[in-house]
């Protein structure tokens, strides 16, 4: 005899069957957890792996008023590929295609192991709207009526920080990814291996120094502490925040002030020299447009 059961079964039992089924596979991990308050709720998220943020459904739907979702509700969610808590009738002219374009459940595992389902972060404010707009159309049920108000409380939140900035910060994920953007910078700007020595500063950047401060050029090429300070300040300084850090601790100065290498020595052949190098040029360039060096303070910080 021919088994019908698969015809026979109910959409919620055929969604039951497939997340079952996605449960087995390889699943996101969070690495950064935490709670999102916002207009008086909260609601767990989570950074994955792969830096999505999400927010968990239960405390989601909690906050849209969709805690215990009807059958219904729950069969319509799933053959519009919607969230259950955008799935009444009276919300489905409100809906962008942003909702179904990212209202696809996330599964994953917590930084513990837990299994948990959870929603694109990105879909809370467009819910939000889904409720603003239905409620100012005046088609709100009244049990709906509470959750508009919340969503208008939320999306107020929302208005001047993102969401992603909110849950970065929340999760403590926002001090990992600034730790981890500086190390992208500084893996392109230092070179793995100290580079020979080269004259990377012409003449012409030292006899503009001298110029603007009204000191008498030197004979001999020996340069006053005061000129790396210079240096250090307005050239390797310029360049992206954390690289100058990077190289005093690569580059130590001794008992006397001095440093073993050069800089530059530590920069990588490609990004650092030529970033370098044109920081240089513009130095000099402001240098010769100043009169002193109270002017040229003046230029280089406009420019910076």
């Amino acid at each position: 005899m021919k088994d019908t059961s698969a015809k026979t079964m109910t959409n919620q039992e055929r969604a039951r069957k497939a997340v079952n089924e996605r449960w087995h596979s390889t699943l996101p991990r969070s690495k950064h957890s935490g709670i999102l308050n916002i207009a008086g709720q909260e609601i767990a998220c989570d950074v994955l792996q792969d830096g999505r943020r999400v927010l968990r459904h239960g405390t989601f739907a909690r906050a849209m008023g969709k805690a215990k979702a009807k059958s219904e509700d729950v069969e319509r969610a799933n053959a519009l590929k919607i969230p259950v808590f955008v799935s009444a009738n009276n919300l489905t002219p409100y809906l962008e295609p942003i909702i179904s374009e990212r209202g696809e459940q996330i599964l994953y595992k917590g930084i513990d192991g837990r299994r948990f389902i959870g929603y694109d972060a990105s879909l809370l404010p467009e819910a939000c709207k889904v409720y603003v707009r239905a409620d100012d159309a005046g088609i709100l049920q009244k049990q709906q009526k509470p959750v508009a108000q919340v969503c208008r409380s939320m999306l107020y939140g929302l208005a001047s920080v993102g969401i992603s900035a909110l849950i970065d910060e929340c999760t403590g994920y926002q001090e990992f990814r600034e730790r981890n953007e500086l190390q992208q910078i500084l893996n392109k700007y230092i070179s793995e291996e100290l580079r020979e020595w080269t004259k990377k500063f012409p003449n012409e950047f030292f006899k503009q120094i001298y110029r603007i401060h009204n000191w008498e050029y030197p004979k001999i090429g020996n340069h006053p502490q005061c000129i790396g300070k210079f240096i250090n300040k307005y050239i390797y300084g310029k360049l992206p925040e954390g690289i100058l850090d990077e190289l005093m601790k690569k580059n130590p100065s001794n008992e006397y002030g001095n440093r073993k290498y050069r800089h530059h020595q530590f920069l990588s052949e490609d990004i650092g020299d030529d970033n370098l190098k044109k920081q240089i040029v513009q130095t000099i360039t402001v240098m010769k447009l100043s009169n002193n060096i109270d002017q040229f303070k003046e230029f280089i910080e406009k420019i910076s």
